[in-house]
């Protein structure tokens, strides 16, 4: 085994370069858990705010909780594929942290980074590490150098880590082993393939380019980016948008470029982001290379915010969800009288007769002349008999089941 360390000195700066030169390095087999942008063999996928993943997300077990995060890639939460990445991510572990296949070529020291240069080779810390500051990788004009850093213990990385890959480095040729739980602070950048055992933990803004593996941990999420751009995509959405249609319902059009083996769209709907129900579903083309346009009219939207997702669905039952779109429905409830002026009967026109709960006629003087409830097992009626209303001006009062009102002015003959 050859080691070389040597200083570079650049106007009065001090620049680390390290050469991990070794008996030799090995990248580990990924296996089914190549796919895979974030996975934990053994423990709860947790969710806050808004996460956008490019690649596959699940565990082989253990809960999901919090909200569901934006998914261009595949779902696995303890399915049959979810078990095998288990298998992958413990096998890939073990090849990392071979000291036959992967000895140690360096021993750094936390921190790392601080304008440090690495070349391609195996590089190990015997300590809880903290990455920080601008670390360059360097693959010598070698597309294929592979770096593989190893961690005994756990890693902290600073929102002010800068990992630059110059020299024909390539980001699918790095590689994290960390015998430990893993952090990112918020609003840190992550570069490379991290394959740990411990938990796996992206605070606010954080984001990783690459993979994060666990072998047994919970994942913890915070409005994160995270993308494994080697993974392929069953469908490309193109576009997701959603506008107001005819007679208050909601119009959702989408467009893929690219769709395999793909099976079908399941459109969801939501008021809370918290429990979404199936409202509908349409096939895809299948297999396709060409621009192809979908629209689905939701013709009864609540009042208020209507939440909506695709569930995009391969021929496997294997799943990915868009982005999530909203739209504000405004209130249909308005209710019409005629005819008026009225002689003897009048007629309450509502979108919605279940949704009126008091309907009150009040003459001009405030006077209460007629009340009526909605009873417990039926709606109010749509006629009135106001023969017997003195002639004048009325005030008719309509009350909702969401409590908002509508008032009229009555004239009686």
């Amino acid at each position: 085994m050859k080691r070389i360390l040597f200083d570079v000195f650049i106007a009065g700066s001090i620049a680390l370069v390290t050469s991990g030169a070794s008996v030799g390095q090995t990248a580990p087999t990924l296996g089914t858990a190549a796919e895979f942008a974030l996975f934990t063999s053994v423990g709860e996928f947790a969710n806050t705010g808004t996460t956008t993943v490019t690649g596959n997300i699940g565990n082989g077990s253990g809960e999901v909780t919090g909200n569901p995060a934006t998914v261009a890639g595949n779902t696995h939460f303890g399915d049959a594929q979810g078990i095998q990445a288990a298998a992958d991510v413990t096998s890939a572990y073990s090849q990392l942290s071979s000291t036959i296949t992967n000895p140690c070529g360096t021993t750094l020291t936390s921190p790392i980074g601080g304008s440090a240069t690495l070349t391609p080779g195996v590089y190990c810390s015997t300590t809880a590490t903290v990455l920080t500051g601008d670390l360059t990788l360097d693959g010598q004009s070698n597309s294929n150098a592979i770096f593989i850093i190893k961690i005994d213990g756990e890693l902290s990385v600073n929102e002010s880590l800068n990992i630059i890959l110059t020299g024909a480095a390539q980001l699918k040729n790095v590689y994290w082993q960390v015998n430990g739980a893993v952090s990112l602070d918020a609003g840190a950048t992550f570069k490379g393939t991290l394959i740990n055992l411990g938990a796996i933990s992206l605070a606010a803004g954080a984001t990783i380019s690459g993979r994060a593996l666990s072998t047994a941990g919970k994942i913890s999420l915070n409005s994160n980016s995270v993308s494994n751009t080697e993974a392929s995509l069953p469908v490309t959405l193109l576009s997701f948008t959603i506008k107001r249609g005819e007679n208050q319902s909601a119009l959702l059009e989408w467009a893929t470029t690219v769709e395999t083996n793909s099976d079908r769209f399941e459109i969801e709907h939501s008021i809370n982001s918290k429990f979404w129900k199936k409202i509908a579903t349409l096939a895809s083309n299948g297999e396709s290379r060409s621009l192809i346009s979908y629209s689905y009219a939701d013709i009864s939207p609540q009042e208020g915010i209507n939440l909506y997702r695709l569930k995009m669905i391969d021929q496997d039952e294997t799943f990915a969800y868009s982005r999530i779109r909203n739209i504000h429905i405004e209130s249909a409830r308005r209710t019409t009288l005629y005819p008026n002026p009225s002689f003897d009967g009048l007629t309450m026109e509502a979108g919605d007769l279940t949704k009126i709960e008091r309907i009150q006629f009040s003459s001009q003087a405030g006077k209460l002349v007629l009340d009526q409830r909605k009873a417990a097992l039926s709606n109010l009626p749509s006629d009135f008999d106001i023969k017997s209303f003195p002639a004048g001006l009325y005030f008719v009062r309509v009350t909702h089941t969401d409590g908002s009102v509508d008032v009229h002015k009555l004239v009686k003959k």
